[in-house]
């Protein structure tokens, strides 16, 4: 399971990416085929020392990293899409995600 954050590292990202894994683990993925769920935290920064105490308490499997588009080489830029493309298709992806029920969904939340 992978999470973009256009900001920094927030503590509390890792409670709700948690979160993600262990639904994702109890009602999408096939226990006899598939390993447990990661979770990986895309930000666009963070302070090591701040990831270090947020993930400490925790027993899911996840990573944070940061991303910075600017530092790529020039070749590899054009390859990567932008922040702003990466928002849109995200928000795309939402979106259809929302029109399109899922049929292993509980809907007694």
């Amino acid at each position: 399971m992978v999470e973009l954050k256009v900001g920094r590292f927030e503590p509390e990202y890792v409670g709700k990416l948690g979160f993600y894994v262990s639904w994702i683990d109890d009602n999408l993925r096939d226990h006899d085929q598939y390993a447990p769920t990661i979770g990986i935290l895309l930000c666009a920064g963070r302070n090591d020392n701040v990831v270090r105490y947020s993930l400490a308490g925790t027993t899911a499997p996840l990573a944070v990293a940061d991303y910075t588009y600017d530092t790529l080489p020039a070749p590899v830029r054009e390859l990567v899409p932008t922040d702003d493309e990466l928002a849109s298709a995200v928000g795309e992806t939402l979106t259809h995600l929302a029109e399109t029920p899922s049929p292993r969904a509980d809907t007694d939340q």
